[in-house]
């Protein structure tokens, strides 16, 4: 299947209201004809570079995304809408649509990689947590943004979901204009899959100037069409069919070798430093930990009348399979009764000993016949990101865990650490050696009693250094999967 692809290689726009960005944007398009897929730069508006104005702009997702389904109908193609700022709850995501011919939404993508480097996406956005690949008339597409391309396993995930052509939405500056050719062909290549990108042009007024070089590079890693520094329509024609024909001919991916360890490892994020590794040979859960004998005596009491009797020992430690720490955004749980309680999570690894946030996630009905059983069941969940203890040791009974449920974010637990014994004392407890991971201890709830609701979220906050560690899951019932 032939399919003409159009990459819009738009000026900044940054300082219009968004009446004119959308004329901006209506211009630029006009006169395409016989096209089947418009592919939009980054964050058009109120551009890439205007974080002051994110939130604002984000209480017209509503009304970009109604242009944008008109503007699909009346080029009748596919329109793959760049980026543009959504709230969802209290986060606001860089978010792209795929609007099908009809002006109907077939596909939502939220940037997964947010960008630290002179920029502040992170500290104004949330990140996406799941890759988008959809079917549509064209052929399987996986919808990417800018910085995703730093990030070969994104795009080989969505390979290995299927994914044959690729739509990248961007805000690429100078100058760092090779690294953006280069990397486009790399994801193109290394994958073989076609690849679309919009990438703005030209002066930002608020950050660095952007270097165009839209492209559209066919599964060998050839750019078959290319812009410069100056607003363009990049097109080209794209022969789906040849996918599977570059595939079976040159067998690159039916010739890769999965690599992975026979025991279970999580990756963690670390601020200004590569990621930490660590292998999990040991997984502690540290219970009963508080300081305070008589508030420990009290939640004891209170799940005594939940039916769950108490420990022969407090504290207490219960151990589990390595493999059941986990850092996924769903986990699959067998009964209704089941649910988180955030913890601070300390990692012992062979780089020195970090902390991060985790939920001792329960089966709380289980938990009323055996609480080490209870334990084992369900997965612990932990967070992305972790610190050096070495960077909270002089302030550690300053951090402060907060949990919430629900979509709407209910608040449900809430205390500073102090309230748990320290760090070398639940270690005592609990073993030190490399790959150990122990959860420290939780608290009541705000009401008093669990609730099972399945959306979770934790956090440990870090207020001397003005930064927070979180999470977010939910589970899925095993009937429901």
């Amino acid at each position: 299947m032939s399919v003409r692809a159009v990459a819009v290689q738009l000026p900044s726009l940054e300082g219009l209201p968004l009446r004119d960005a959308l004329d901006r944007v209506e211009k630029a398009t006009t006169g395409l004809t016989d096209v089947d897929l418009v592919v939009l730069p980054e964050m058009w508006a109120p551009g890439y570079f205007a974080f002051d104005d994110y939130a604002r702009f984000a209480e017209s997702a509503d009304d970009i995304r109604s242009f944008l389904a008109g503007l699909a109908r009346r080029l009748d193609t596919h329109l793959h809408g760049g980026s543009f700022v959504e709230q969802r709850g209290n986060d606001l995501f860089n978010t792209s649509v795929l609007i099908d011919p009809g002006g109907e939404e077939i596909a939502v993508y939220s940037k997964i990689h947010l960008f630290g480097y002179g920029s502040r996406e992170p500290e104004v956005l949330t990140p996406g947590t799941e890759p988008t690949v959809v079917d549509t008339s064209l052929g399987r597409v996986g919808m990417a943004v800018c910085y995703d391309l730093r990030f070969p396993e994104q795009f080989r995930l969505m390979t290995d979901m299927g994914a044959e052509m690729f739509l990248v939405a961007s805000a690429w500056p100078h100058p760092r204009v090779h690294a953006w050719s280069t990397l486009l062909r790399a994801r193109a290549l290394e994958n073989q899959a076609y690849l679309v990108a919009a990438n703005g042009v030209g002066p930002t007024g608020s950050g660095p100037t952007l270097c165009g070089h839209s492209a559209i590079v066919d599964p060998w890693g050839t750019p078959i069409a290319s812009a410069g520094d100056e607003p363009a329509n990049v097109e080209a024609e794209i022969e789906l069919e040849s996918v599977g024909e570059v595939r079976n001919r040159f067998r690159q991916l039916a010739d890769r070798r999965i690599l992975s360890s026979s025991k279970p490892e999580l990756l963690f994020g670390r601020p200004s430093e590569r990621p930490l590794r660590i292998t999990v040979t040991r997984s502690a859960i540290a219970g009963y930990t508080g300081r305070d004998t008589e508030a420990v005596a009290r939640y004891v009491a209170k799940l005594e009348e939940e039916g769950i009797a108490a420990p022969d020992s407090i504290p207490a430690v219960f151990y589990c399979g390595a493999d059941r720490v986990v850092a996924h955004d769903v986990i699959d749980v067998a009964g209704g009764e089941t649910c988180g309680e955030v913890e601070f999570v300390l990692l012992v690894t062979d780089e020195g000993l970090h902390v991060t946030v985790g939920s001792d996630h329960t089966d709380r009905a289980l938990e009323t016949k055996s609480i080490a059983l209870s334990k084992q069941v369900v997965p612990k969940v932990v967070a992305r990101t972790a610190w050096r203890f070495e960077e909270v040791a002089d302030h550690w009974d300053q951090l402060i865990l907060q949990s919430w449920v629900g979509e709407e974010r209910r608040p449900y637990q809430e205390t500073g650490v102090d309230f748990f014994l320290p760090p070398d004392e639940i270690l005592g407890l609990a073993g030190a050696s490399p790959g150990t991971v122990v959860f420290g201890g939780t608290v009541s709830s705000l009401g008093g009693g669990f609730d099972f609701d399945p959306f979770f979220e934790g956090r440990l906050t870090d207020p001397v250094l003005d930064r927070h560690i979180s999470f977010r899951y939910r589970t899925r019932r095993l009937e429901e999967s």
